[in-house]
């Protein structure tokens, strides 16, 4: 048995798309807007827990020269927290996280906080002359480029003050997101 096709009411219609512009284009637009944030924030904290880095509990050594041209290692940050913050002046997500890395280094004078490079040092300190910041910046040698195995910029690496790893994350941090891992 077949039912009669019913004449189409306007309450059986669907709405019409909102068009560009109007008031309900613009309550469209902001919901996306929020659901995408919202997205993208608990995606940020699902990796701020899982971590990054694949690196052993004891931090490896981490021959340094600063760009000042001093020379730098693990020995030199015994007894206080570090941050070591890879990075490169050509990664967009590293111009988004450095700002928060250096209010953490600002607000934090107690924690050592590295910057470490990874790119060509005269391009690092043009950058530096225009972005000057609150935190050491430094370039890994060879060698210490094969201990530190950081593959994906920013990654930031957190160490207690006994060079144990105690957190790492690969991608941009959120704001304040260093005070949770920082003893």
């Amino acid at each position: 048995m077949t039912t009669p096709l019913q004449p189409e009411t306007a309450d059986s219609l669907p709405a019409p798309a909102p068009t560009r512009g109007s008031p309900a284009w613009q309550r469209w637009l902001k919901r996306l807007s929020i659901d995408a944030a919202l997205m993208i924030l608990i995606w940020m904290v699902i990796q701020s827990v899982r971590g990054g880095v694949p690196l052993p509990d004891h931090a490896p050594a981490l021959p340094l020269t600063l760009t000042d041209g001093s020379a730098r290692g693990l020995a030199d940050y015994a007894g206080k927290p570090l941050v070591l913050y890879f990075w490169a002046t050509w990664c967009p997500a590293c111009k988004i996280t450095s700002p928060t890395v250096d209010q953490f280094a600002r607000s934090h004078p107690e924690v050592a906080v590295v910057g470490i490079a990874l790119d060509d040092p005269e391009a690092v300190r043009a950058y530096l002359s225009t972005t000057p910041r609150h935190f050491s910046v430094g370039f890994l040698s060879e060698v210490g480029q094969t201990q530190w195995p950081v593959h994906s910029l920013p990654s930031t690496i957190v160490l207690d003050s006994h060079a144990q790893v105690l957190w790492s994350r690969q991608g941009a941090l959120l704001p304040g997101e260093l005070n949770w891992h920082v003893p």
